[in-house]
């Protein structure tokens, strides 16, 4: 299923197994370009018709991808996008990049969640086509132009500073439990490395226990069962909101309520989490977002790069904002979904790196 640029404003509500996608803020890969491991030579693309393939059409990629783009390409005549809808099924999503290819789009992008393995013989078809295709999902793929890839460990690391910050503000001594996608070795890095950057920094700080959570059943479950096996828990960090907004939930009700006795933080971010920020007086305190819209707008840019006989580099890193205090809570949304305001051009300089180093299906780049 496609839809054109007019068609993106009446999408329904964000489905829930792509919503998950968004809040871990899980998007991302490295690259391998497709034939000597650099960026291809730079050519003209073979037409300016971009497809962007998504998991699921909803809340998320409206905001973050499609109206974004939309934006950037109605700045530039001649150019035109399409999106498609990959529903949850990588046979889907593949018979759409085949349709597009067929079709001579000359941009192809793709944000799923889907094992990429399964992906790469049509990628590499894809390219050999004389396609740009650009990768921005959970995993990078072998064969792509460019591969985008969410700084799992970034998020980790900042929201371990943050919180090492809250305990030496109140003088805690932290006794750390984390709830994490612990099932998944990139998405158990936000954990992980929040953990040993606490442990780095605060050498008495304990860690009671570890849980599996990255949705709002098992998020407050595993929340309640820390706390009843270990009350004395006061920094609870989490992978993402639908964890954390029901972890706020068990804690609430196990008695932890002193913002300034216990610390509730998570490595992503959404409009409720960001809500009790602004609000000051939650033990919700730390959240961590990523620029999503001005990722979509770089993608497009870097493909026009191409277009003008540049070279583009092969891997680009997502970083993202420690969120911690009411006024970076109430700006948040304005700046992520205004990217093409010139006082907000800062963002793309703060948030991203790009990387010479190409990256194969399920890698990493180094220090990631």
């Amino acid at each position: 299923m496609a839809h054109d640029i007019e068609s993106i404003y009446s999408r329904s509500e964000f489905l829930k197994g792509a919503a998950r996608i968004g809040a871990a803020g899980a998007l991302g890969g490295a690259a391998l370009p497709s034939l000597l491991g650099a960026s291809p030579a730079a050519a003209a693309v073979k037409s300016k018709k971009i497809a962007v393939i998504e998991q699921a059409f909803g809340t998320f990629f409206t905001v973050n991808f499609n109206k974004p783009a939309s934006a950037y390409i109605k700045q530039h005549p001649g150019w035109s996008v399409t999106f498609g809808n990959e529903n949850n099924a990588v046979t889907t999503g593949i018979n759409l990049l085949n349709q597009y290819v067929s079709q001579d789009y000359g941009v192809l992008i793709l944000s799923t969640g889907d094992n990429m393995s399964a992906w790469e013989h049509a990628v590499g078809q894809a390219v050999k086509s004389g396609a740009v295709f650009i990768n921005h999902c959970t995993q990078a793929v072998t064969g792509a132009t460019q591969n985008v890839l969410f700084s799992h460990k970034q998020a980790g690391v900042d929201v371990g500073n943050a919180s090492v910050a809250w305990a030496k503000r109140n003088k805690v001594s932290p006794v750390v439990a984390l709830i994490g996608n612990l099932s998944d070795a990139q998405g158990k890095k936000r954990t992980d490395w929040a953990w040993k950057t606490i442990k780095s920094k605060l050498p008495n700080a304990k860690l009671v226990g570890q849980a599996q959570g990255i949705d709002t059943t098992s998020g407050g479950k595993a929340a309640a069962n820390l706390l009843a096996a270990h009350p004395d828990i006061n920094m609870l960090v989490t992978f993402n909101t639908l964890a954390g907004l029901s972890a706020l939930t068990s804690a609430t009700h196990a008695g932890k309520t002193d913002r300034n006795k216990f610390l509730l933080a998570t490595a992503d971010s959404e409009d409720a989490s960001l809500k009790l920020i602004a609000a000051a007086n939650s033990i919700y305190q730390i959240n961590w977002g990523a620029f999503f819209p001005a990722s979509m707008i770089m993608m497009l840019r870097d493909a026009m790069k191409i277009d003008a006989g540049k070279k583009i580099k092969p891997t680009r890193l997502i970083y993202g904002l420690t969120i911690v205090t009411p006024e970076q809570a109430k700006s948040f949304d304005k700046i992520t979904f205004d990217p093409l305001n010139p006082k907000y051009k800062y963002v793309f300089d703060r948030y991203f790196k790009y990387l010479d180093t190409p990256v194969k299906t399920a890698q990493v780049p180094p220090g990631q």
